[in-house]
């Protein structure tokens, strides 16, 4: 045979594959997917392509499954892959599943391919695509890896200093080595009774045969959070995890206390992993048996699984045909009736930023058809997505629905209450659906119940009716809780000195401008001296005049003035000035000051700044109301001086700034002003506490709640996608978190960690983790919808106006874009039929993947009135 390296058997996986007893319908094709952020570089990706293809021979295999004495794999001595192209104007999901069904023909290697996917004039995205017989996912990433190394050096004219990689021929040769006794005695021992554990299914078939539907499940970023935590924190893996809580859904809904399901296995063990790269299909599902313990508690049987699951290891390079022969079972014997998958990335994952640096979103993995009538998978992310593939003539829609919203509950539980009794986490499952039956429905597309089912489960719907109406689908829902207050957005900056930017004020007076046409509340610069930190803004009252000219609607404001460094004539003269050029937007929120070098400007402040701040105060309030204020002039007499021009408010609209102090929040709330606090030096819990002192204070003094106002600052950045937010605001704002000693301390302190922030090394370490704890819990960084439930704390706390920090550090055309985004992000806010239809909308695309039903929601306050029957 001519161009010919190798040639030699099939793995039993690769077997199983691609000669089962009857030959699957579609080509097992799966993709990585990234959306391209740049301009690639074709020639150079292409070269890189060709390049890859050549380092790995299970890349230039193809597959002879006909006309020898038994089915062989050829590895190809040379091979030039071309870079695809395509157009797809009916979306990429459309694109990906057509290309699924042109497959990849088993005798033309190579069984990949790279395909540049334009789905229209402003959108494309990169796809590495492969045949499930030549890769797996995990060599799928390795390679793409490996693409991108070469493609980056292909570009610079470098060399991509990539290991020689090993041929998979010595994978087989490692298989041979294992023998095959031992894993036989220890399957058939697991597997005494191979019967797998069947859920109730429906009765007869009400589509065609191999139709699969999919619910899909993002846990929140906080729930997500603290599965990522408990993992690490106890060491254990998310397939772990995933096959604990589906053995227990299984004990529940048939109550069998030995159940038996398929789990995704490597397929090779970790000893093989290191070392130079191998690239090949090693990953496959084999039966496990899980008993499940009678007593004990969650974390105790995860521990002792994860034991089991690495032990059971080094069996798992057998295949289910081998199994099956062991067991003396026909070929064609299911082994199991549902199967669970996770997909986590590698401890040190470079695949992403690699992606980022080459101008590309982070890859998604689209997965081939599940081989089985349910199949569990859980794919490790910002949020964790559960889905459950189901055969629609097996499985009614909203049984899965059910299904997948018990095991979200059942995974929080095992996670938050790890030392919860087993015997009770039933009670988790009946609270969230029980094991009561639904009627089937005779339509495989989504339909009213099973829409009505979805939008049930979610947190911010007390009832729901779904019904046809017309030619379309109409929700009218009932929301848990209507707010009576609604949150203002205000602008807010804090910038470092650039000594290479000649353009300072580029990002503010554009901002204000936007913020003056979109409804924004307030802008607000600080007064900041002798320091880079902030050092652009030494006269938030200059600033603010100038703001005035350019805009109609928007609060100037400073925040703060520091009023123990300045005369309380020129803060008032200033002010007024602000006042008359706006047409009577002018405000301040006034601060003490804790830096000693400001206090140059008032040396003899410092030692009482505070007290000064309030006298200081006092004389502004009165020279703003047109008094007379006692002063010493340039000949040592006493005068009485009032201040021209005259403001047009009757009182200067006052903010304190709060930091920590509980006693400075009573004392402000007690004297009628707003409040400005922020998360620097604490964390959110501690900030709304202390708003709750302020509105008490307030509330006891006499203080209306309309005729106050608590503002709290917050870093803000919303964009489109969540990791492109994060990789856009992580190296800036963990830079500006690390300058904020305070902060770091709190954090230390907080933590019990025995650490000296000063040292660099702990001090890198800290600012990464702050990131990490700050943006989750301290900050609007995320999408429109992302960051609805910060904004809904917000509320809750007593929060009326958030101040976005928008200029910590990120580029000023990224933030600038971003404020249409924060724009959205406000009307949403403070439309709550806005709201409600744009989150159910993104939640039920979310829930049904590709399905995309046309659902138009409405808001009810009744919904019995309106629709006379049973409702959800």
């Amino acid at each position: 045979m001519k161009n010919v390296e190798d040639v030699y058997r099939l793995t039993p996986a690769q077997r199983e594959l691609l000669v089962p007893p009857s030959p699957a319908p579609e080509a097992p094709i799966e993709h990585l997917v990234a959306a391209v952020r740049g301009v690639l570089d074709e020639a150079a990706l292409e070269e890189a392509l060709r390049e890859l293809v050549r380092r790995h021979t299970a890349l230039r295999t193809a597959f002879f499954l006909q006309g020898m004495p038994e089915p062989m794999q050829v590895v190809r001595e040379k091979l030039a892959p071309s870079l695809e192209r395509a157009e797809a104007p009916q979306g990429l999901e459309s694109w990906l599943e057509a290309d699924r069904k042109r497959g990849m023909g088993l005798t033309a290697a190579p069984l990949v391919r790279l395909s540049l996917v334009r789905t229209s004039a402003e959108s494309s995205f990169l796809v590495f695509a492969w045949h499930a017989a030549a890769l797996d996912a995990g060599a799928a990433r390795l390679c793409l890896d490996e693409l991108l190394r070469l493609y980056q050096a292909t570009r610079e004219k470098t060399d991509a200093a990539l290991e020689k990689a090993r041929p998979f021929r010595e994978y087989l040769a490692w298989m041979e080595a294992q023998g095959l006794e031992d894993a036989e005695r220890h399957l058939r021992e697991a597997l005494k009774d191979p019967r797998p554990t069947l859920l109730p299914t429906r009765s007869e078939p009400h589509a065609a045969p191999g139709v699969t539907g999919l619910q899909q499940l993002l846990l929140p970023a906080t729930e997500s959070g603290n599965v990522q935590a408990f993992l690490r924190k106890h060491k254990l893996g998310l397939g772990t995890l995933l096959q604990a809580a589906w053995a227990l859904m299984l004990r529940h809904h048939t109550g069998h206390t030995e159940v038996v399901f398929g789990a995704q296995v490597p397929g090779r063990t970790a000893a093989l992993v290191q070392g130079r790269p191998l690239a090949g299909r090693f990953a496959h599902l084999l039966p496990r048996r899980f008993a499940i313990p009678a007593q004990g508690t969650p974390l105790r049987w995860l521990r002792a699984l994860q034991a089991e699951l690495s032990e059971a290891q080094r069996h798992e390079h057998v295949s289910q045909s081998q199994v099956r022969q062991w067991l003396k079972l026909p070929e064609d014997t299911s082994l199991f009736q549902s199967a669970v998958l996770a997909w986590e990335p590698p401890d040190e994952d470079t695949l992403k930023p690699l992606a980022r640096a080459q101008g590309l979103g982070a890859f998604r993995h689209v997965a081939a058809p599940p081989p089985c009538p349910l199949t569990v998978e859980a794919v490790a992310g910002e949020r964790l997505a559960l889905r459950l593939h189901h055969d629609v003539n097996g499985f009614a829609p909203l049984d899965v629905i059910r299904l997948v919203g018990q095991l979200a509950a059942l995974l929080d539980v095992l996670v938050t209450q790890p030392d919860r009794e087993l015997s009770s986490l039933s009670e988790v499952l009946d609270a969230n659906g029980g094991t009561a039956r639904s009627p089937a429905t005779a339509s495989t597309s989504v339909g009213p119940e099973e829409l009505r089912a979805l939008l049930a489960w979610h947190p911010e719907v007390r009832a729901v009716d779904v019904r046809v109406e017309g030619s379309q689908l109409v929700a009218h829902v009932v929301p848990s809780r209507r707010r009576a207050r609604k949150l203002d957005f205000g602008l807010f900056f804090f910038a470092d000195e650039d000594a290479g930017t000649t353009d300072k004020y580029r990002l503010l007076l554009e901002a204000a401008k936007f913020g003056d046409a979109h409804g924004f509340s307030s802008v607000s610069t600080p007064e900041r001296h002798f320091h880079e930190h902030g050092g652009i803004y030494p006269n938030p009252s200059l600033l603010a005049a100038g703001i005035a000219t350019m805009t109609k609607h928007i609060s100037l404001r400073a925040g703060s003035v520091v009023l123990p460094l300045q005369s309380p004539f020129r803060v008032a003269e200033e002010w007024s000035i602000v006042d008359n050029l706006s047409g009577g937007r002018a405000g301040i929120s006034i601060a003490s000051g804790w830096v000693p070098n400001d206090f140059a400007l008032y040396p003899e402040h410092f030692a009482r700044k505070r007290d000064v701040m309030w006298e200081n105060l006092e004389k502004v309030e009165r020279l703003w109301r047109g008094e007379s204020v006692s002063a010493r002039d340039g000949a040592g007499k006493e005068v009485e001086l009032k201040i021209f021009p005259r403001p047009l408010q009757p009182r200067l609209p006052t903010w304190v700034t709060c930091a920590t102090d509980p006693a400075l929040f009573e004392r402000t709330g007690a004297g009628g002003y707003n409040v400005l606090t922020s998360l620097l030096g604490q964390p959110l819990e501690e900030a709304l506490e202390k708003l709750g002192l302020y509105h008490a204070a307030a509330d006891k003094a006499g203080h209306a709640r309309d005729a106050r106002t608590a503002t709290l600052m917050m870093h803000t950045f919303v964009g489109q996608d969540v990791d492109d937010v994060l990789d856009t605001v992580r190296a800036p704002l963990t830079a500006y978190l690390r300058a904020h000693v305070a902060l770091m301390q709190t954090m230390v302190k907080s933590l019990d960690l025995q650490v000296d922030i000063n040292e660099p090394k702990w001090a890198d370490y800290l600012a990464a983790y702050a990131f990490e704890r700050y943006y989750r819990s301290g900050a609007l960084i995320g999408t429109v919808t992302s960051c609805l439930p910060m904004v809904d704390k917000l509320l809750d706390g007593d929060v009326d106006e958030v101040a976005c920090l928008i200029d910590f550090g990120v580029g000023t055309d990224a933030v600038l874009q971003s404020l249409t985004h924060l724009a959205e992000l406000k009307r949403l806010v403070q439309d709550e039929s806005l709201r409600m239809e744009r989150v159910l909308t993104e939640y039920l695309a979310e829930r049904l993947p590709g399905a995309r039903p046309n659902v138009t929601v409405k808001l009810s306050d009744n919904l019995s009135a309106e629709h006379p029957g049973p409702v959800l």
